[in-house]
């Protein structure tokens, strides 16, 4: 399948939302079908995992940064398996600019509740 442009996907989620759903479900499930069979699994975990919290989260924000954070955890503990494996400290840590030393969770933006 041809991957849409930044544009066409704006376009279609603007005026067609179900189009848009479908044809992210679509690109999802072929992503997915073209990986390992070991990842394929581990695949469809996680993106079983995407859509429950984006159908709990109350809002389309709040689901985003229910996701930016489950990403930041899996982030961390990479990190932590890697310099665990290391068997030392990293001699250089980086910090993301612009960013919080944390991600926000719910309590910290109650409007999003």
């Amino acid at each position: 399948m041809d991957k849409p442009t930044f544009d066409e996907l704006r376009n279609l989620a603007e005026h067609h939302i179900e189009g848009f759903e479908k044809l992210r479900a679509e690109l999802i499930e072929d992503c997915i079908r073209s990986s390992s069979q070991r990842s394929e699994n581990r695949l469809r975990g996680l993106q079983f995992v995407i859509d429950t919290r984006r159908r709990l989260a109350s809002n389309p924000v709040k689901a985003l940064l229910d996701l930016q954070g489950m990403m930041h955890e899996s982030l961390q503990r990479l990190n932590r398996a890697l310099q665990a494996q290391e068997g030392s400290e990293p001699a250089q840590k980086a910090r993301i600019l612009g960013g919080p030393h944390r991600w926000p969770t719910q309590q910290d933006r109650p409007e999003l509740h």
